[in-house]
């Protein structure tokens, strides 16, 4: 096929690089030509990843989408390991338990967005375009329209992300697309990078995720691990809390960051190498596909969550090699677009469910409603995140569940479909519960905030 790839995202790059790998005739367009610099650093502080609002905050490369790149593009991996990218292993925390297959597929990829993103550039050809608009001729998308001319396809690839204007550009040409469905995410993100001094190493992990993590009842905290020495924190606050919007200044940041729980370790072998990027209008949307021939939507284009959960990346990977795999077996273009949709679709329907019902529960604990965290009828969501997620340490059986739902390797109702291990992890929880310390009550922020 003759195949443009709107987009050059991480959903973009990996379906033009897997059908161009398969032999299909790619053009992979972007207006953002790319990073002119190669060191990683370099890469960070002078490109925006395409402009993608997201791109300068922490991401988490999950186990799904590493395996995707340590199966079928082992190159690639290679080079973003040369470039800095660290690995963050679960096995470290199944103690003496025996190794299990699967278990090295329970590994966060440590990197930072920009660098990632550079990475993947590097092994396509981005034509730079600014791209207008879709040329469709009998009902069919044809092609692109681009500032400079045009460009004809036998199929286009929509991975323009959360931002994508291939909808509107559809409904242009009297083919209004599907309404899509959203629900907010009630975050605004606060977030800064850090480096560790030279001569200093980063603090025990915190989490099987790398640092340290948590939910104090009214907001949200957690440390990502980045490439080449960096790592980064990042507050939530519910949009609605306007007194927390002070987190945007520096100094206020560092003094709320450092009254959160396992935070000291980390900020003193590490001096910030950003200021404090703020976040929010975060939604999560999902858009049914277009019954327009010749048109296909991945990544984020095609459902995006709170980026909280961290699964546009690895699902954008995914979905860009199950493109292309399809290819070869469909026998013409509306049949490459059922089988798609039959493989992915159910998945990120359910995943926006999952998402959607946590950030609904999420704003009901942070607004004060009493809500029995111990209690899956009360919250599944918040009984998994606080009951389950905490006691699955001590259990290797529940951190592999755990890990794999995490890692978007199982389906996402998986572990909550599993009575026997809930069940477990609800003793085992009974039995520490009264060791649980308590978070820092949100006055004791505030008076830090302002002071």
């Amino acid at each position: 096929m003759r195949v443009a790839v709107v987009g050059a995202g991480v959903a973009g790059c990996a379906t033009a690089l897997a059908l161009g790998r398969q032999g299909h005739d790619v053009v992979l367009l972007d207006r953002d030509p790319g990073p002119a610099a190669t060191e990683p650093d370099e890469v960070f502080d002078t490109w925006s990843a395409g402009g993608v609002a997201q791109a300068r905050h922490p991401h988490n490369f999950l186990g799904l989408g590493r395996t995707v790149l340590r199966d079928r593009f082992p190159d690639l991996y290679g080079e973003l390991l040369a470039a800095g990218a660290g690995e963050v292993a679960l096995s470290g925390f199944l103690g003496d338990a025996a190794p299990e297959p699967g278990d090295a597929d329970l590994t966060t990829i440590a990197c930072r967005r920009p660098v990632f993103d550079a990475v993947l550039r590097r092994a396509v050809e981005v034509r730079p375009a600014e791209v207008t608009g879709l040329l469709v001729q009998a009902g069919q998308v044809t092609g692109v329209a681009v500032v400079d001319g045009r460009v004809e396809a036998d199929l286009v690839v929509d991975a323009g992300g959360r931002g994508s204007r291939v909808p509107a550009w559809l409904e242009a040409e009297g083919h209004p697309p599907p309404e899509p469905e959203q629900s907010d995410c009630g975050l605004l993100y606060y977030s800064r990078h850090y480096r560790l001094r030279d001569g200093e190493q980063l603090p025990p992990y915190g989490s099987f995720l790398g640092g340290p993590r948590g939910d104090l009842g009214y907001l949200g905290f957690a440390v990502f691990l980045g490439d080449n020495g960096t790592f980064s924190t990042v507050v939530m606050v519910p949009p609605s809390d306007r007194a927390f919007r002070d987190l945007r200044a520096d100094a206020a940041y560092e003094r709320v960051v450092a009254l959160l729980p396992g935070m000291t370790p980390w900020r003193a072998v590490a001096e910030p190498i950003t200021e404090v990027l703020p976040m929010g209008h975060l939604r999560n949307t999902f858009r049914p596909p277009s019954d327009v021939p010749g048109l296909l939507a991945v990544g984020d284009a095609r459902c995006h969550t709170n980026p909280t959960f961290a699964l546009g990346a690895s699902l954008g990977l995914a979905q860009g090699v199950l493109l292309a795999d399809l290819a070869g077996k469909a026998g013409d273009l509306a049949e490459l677009a059922n089988l798609f949709a039959a493989e992915v679709d159910p998945d990120l329907r359910a995943r926006f469910d999952a998402v959607t019902a946590e950030d609904r529960d999420r704003a009901r604990v942070w607004g004060g409603e009493a809500v029995d965290v111990t209690d899956p009828a009360a919250s599944m969501p918040y009984f998994l995140r606080s009951v389950v997620y905490r006691v699955a340490p001590q259990d290797p059986e529940m951190l592999r569940a755990v890990g794999r739902r995490v890692h978007a390797l199982d389906p996402v109702d998986q572990l909550e479909s599993d009575p026997e291990l809930l069940a477990r992890a609800r003793r085992r929880y009974g039995e520490i519960r009264e060791t649980v310390p308590a978070p820092p009550p949100r006055e004791t922020l505030l008076a830090a905030l302002s002071s």
